[in-house]
């Protein structure tokens, strides 16, 4: 699917851009999307709909990093959209918007491009939108990737807090926080750089290529962005918090080891000091008795199950 005219609740694919009506208008609306193994490269796109050298170039070559340009007679504007099996990979989606037609193009499969494009052409009256519309439905479904990245690392942060509280954890633990940290802080800082993108598209300037509809339509768009940003810093603060399960479960783990060397010094200590107390040197009448050396034996065994017992009864261990 490269090349799609809807008008209201009909979807045509067209073979060639040629075979378009010569003025879209009305309930009519052209998507193109460039991809691998596309029928149209981006000159023959560029050369059909008049684009400039700039677009041009964008369209065989994405840019670096999310942007927004007006052209007046359209809009250009680059998103980058999270991939689900590729967890922190960001891949480039170029959108170039007229009044009734839209072209999309990337060199990557983009799952959330495909579920969008599955779903406006199987049912509704999407002829009946028009291209800045058209593009904010796109850029809903683009946060919703955003929404949907971040929920899985929460997910498996969840999964991390259970390992750690059970004390399952390994040494690599610290490396996995620092590893979703990181996919975090990438995911934020492409998430933010659409914020002067989605400032710009709420001017009412646009309204030239669209209506008040679809300004209305951006303006939405650009709250669930906030609310998208917010959850991306939510992210980061539930990273915090299970680096808090770590230290605690490690401390927990001192404390347990404290707590069995504190117990011996216990055990052994009233033993050692007793026989100190009996080894010393002075001629006293209580040694020439032998039988007090094996009394003695049995007070050193005997502190050991007294000092247990009494640790129990106060619930020590």
């Amino acid at each position: 699917m490269s090349a799609i005219l809807f008008d209201r609740d009909q979807v045509d694919q067209l073979e060639q851009l040629s075979d378009r009506p010569d003025r879209l208008r009305g309930s009519k609306l052209l998507w193109v999307d460039l991809h691998d193994g596309s029928e149209f490269s981006a000159d023959q796109v560029a050369d059909e709909l008049d684009l400039n050298d700039d677009t041009r170039r964008c369209l065989a070559t994405p840019n670096k990093k999310a942007c927004f340009d007006d052209f007046g007679r359209y809009i250009h504007l680059t998103t980058y959209a999270p991939q689900e099996d590729e967890e922190g990979e960001l891949h480039a989606l170029e959108c170039v918007v007229g009044q009734n037609w839209v072209v999309t193009a990337h060199d990557r499969p983009i799952p959330v491009l495909d579920e969008f494009a599955d779903r406006v052409s199987g049912s509704g009256d999407t002829g009946s939108l028009d291209g800045p519309s058209f593009l904010a439905a796109l850029l809903e479904w683009v946060l919703g990737a955003y929404t949907a990245a971040f929920e899985r690392i929460e997910q498996r942060l969840e999964e991390f807090d259970v390992h750690a509280m059970r004390g399952e954890g390994a040494d690599k633990d610290i490396e996995l926080l620092i590893d979703m940290r990181r996919e975090v802080g990438k995911l934020r800082r492409a998430l933010a750089a659409h914020r002067s993108a989605l400032v710009a598209l709420t001017h009412p300037e646009l309204e030239a290529l669209g209506n008040k509809g679809s300004g209305e339509r951006f303006e939405s768009l650009f709250t669930r962005f906030e609310a998208t940003l917010q959850e991306a810093r939510d992210a980061r603060e539930a990273i915090v918090g299970s680096f808090d399960v770590l230290i605690a479960r490690g401390g927990h783990h001192t404390n347990q080891i404290m707590k069995v060397l504190t117990l011996t010094s216990v055990i052994l200590l009233p033993g050692a000091l007793l026989a100190g107390v009996m080894g010393m040197n002075f001629k006293v009448g209580l040694f020439h008795n032998t039988s007090l050396f094996w009394v003695v034996i049995a007070i050193i065994v005997a502190v050991a199950p007294v000092t247990l017992g009494l640790a129990k009864f106060r619930s020590w261990i």
